[in-house]
């Protein structure tokens, strides 16, 4: 599991601020490279590379955009069996989502509610 949220942040503070290590850790869960997640969700791979070097927190909109793939892996994980699963589900063109594969609406919080309305309903088995 994913988790979004550093034990030692204060409560506000958790909801609002993704680490570079955090975004890490997604790319590696899901077997990606950095510079690719980066890409699919329009972050400049220099400005991870600096918030790395200088130990500094992600920007708010940044970590909106780590904290959305975090949220809708989570959700998949009802789904899938396994990372590599859900990694590949997450780069297949969806007709549901209008043949756009999932990933490539990740850098958008309308685009994360589409796809976690399809997670939802394949979760119970609606039809989409």
């Amino acid at each position: 599991m994913i988790r979004p949220h550093s034990p030692t942040a204060g409560p506000a503070v958790q909801e609002s601020v993704a680490s570079p290590s955090m975004f890490d850790q997604i790319a590696a869960t899901l077997g990606l490279s950095t510079s690719l997640l980066a890409a699919k969700l329009g972050i400049a791979r220099r400005t991870l590379t600096r918030k790395h070097g200088m130990g500094t927190p992600l920007s708010a909109e940044v970590s909106e955009k780590v904290l959305r793939v975090a949220r809708i892996c989570n959700l998949a994980r009802a789904l899938f069996a396994t990372d590599q699963a859900i990694s590949q589900w997450l780069f297949k063109p969806d007709s549901a989502l209008g043949d756009v594969a999932p990933i490539d609406l990740l850098d958008t919080e309308l685009g994360a509610r589409e796809v976690e309305a399809l997670v939802r309903s394949l979760t119970y088995g609606q039809f989409v």
